[in-house]
This record gives structure tokens, C-alpha cells and sequence, in this order.
């Protein structure tokens, strides 16, 4: 009997710990919103940059299956991908948001949080969170999780559903 040829173990992976930590410090004191959706960019960029060559190609595969609308088969490649790679937040970000877009909402919230247990920076994690939330009629979750994402990437275009904090009578 064979072994399959995902039970290899993940490699970690370049260390872009530093770079990601410089470009979030950036992204945070942004002046515009060009600017710091430029650097939205740069992160993307590291976040969907995978360990190692397997890895890329089942992302690449699994999000160009979301893209065509094949949930299913979206979901079933990123399922290969985080038990091949537990420790890269981006692919459960990305099973996440296939589990949002097939309105799987309590999987996605799973997803959400294994993401961010790996990467709390992840604004793409939050704000999806708070949009799974609002959808739910969880409000106050819902905007605790968009102000925690507005406060790494203040110009976030999910920012338009924050509501005024006005407090709360005790």
C-alpha cells in the first residue's frame, strides 16, 4: 500500500516574518488609501505565497476552482492543503472564504479562527469574520471583529459597515 503524497510533512517555508511585520507597521499609519492599498497588496502577496511548491499548486488550484464557482472541488483541494500544511494560515483563509461563498457559514467561522491562531494580523480573516457575523444578526461580534481589522488595515473597503461606538448604559 502506498503512501500518499501528502503525508509528507509541510515545510516551513522562507522566514517573511519581518518583512510582513515592516509592511503591517506600514499599512497601519498609511496616509491614503492608494497607498495603503498598495500595501494590502504586498501582504496579500506574502500570504498567498505558500511554503513550498505542492503547497502553491493547491492553493493556486483550490482558489481558481472558487473563482469557476466549484465549491466542492474548492474545498476539497483546500482540504488537502491544510492537512498538508496546518501551520499556513492562508489556507485555511482560503477554505474559509469557499466555505463563506458556499454559505457554509459555521465552517468558515472554524476556518476563521484556525487563520487567525496562526496569523492574528490577518485582516482578510477578520473582516470576513465580521461579515459572517453581521450576516448571522451578531452585530456587536460582528463590529468588535471589523474594528480589530480596521485597526491593522485602516483602509479596509469592508469599513463602510462599521456603525458609530456610542457605548453602552450599564
Amino acid at each position: 500500500m502506498g503512501v500518499s503524497a501528502f503525508a509528507q510533512v509541510c515545510p516551513s517555508g522562507p522566514d517573511m516574518a519581518q518583512t510582513r511585520s515592516e509592511l503591517l507597521a506600514r499599512l497601519k499609519v498609511s496616509p491614503d488609501q492608494a497607498s495603503g492599498m498598495r500595501l494590502a497588496n504586498e501582504i496579500w502577496a506574502l500570504w498567498t505565497t505558500a511554503p513550498d511548491q505542492k503547497a502553491q499548486e493547491l492553493l493556486d488550484r483550490g482558489m481558481a476552482m472558487r473563482a469557476a464557482s466549484d465549491y466542492a472541488g474548492s474545498e476539497h483541494v483546500l482540504d488537502m492543503l491544510v492537512a498538508y500544511c496546518p501551520g499556513y494560515a492562508e489556507g485555511w483563509n482560503q477554505r474559509a472564504f469557499t466555505r463563506f461563498m458556499a454559505n457554509r457559514m459555521d465552517a468558515s467561522l472554524a476556518d476563521i479562527d484556525s487563520a487567525l491562531q496562526i496569523e492574528p494580523s490577518h485582516f482578510g480573516a477578520l473582516s470576513g469574520r465580521a461579515m459572517i457575523l453581521l450576516r448571522q444578526g451578531r452585530t456587536i461580534l460582528a463590529q468588535a471583529a471589523l474594528r480589530r481589522a480596521v485597526s491593522i488595515h485602516p483602509w479596509l473597503q469592508e469599513r463602510a459597515y462599521l456603525v458609530e461606538d456610542t457605548g453602552r448604559d450599564i
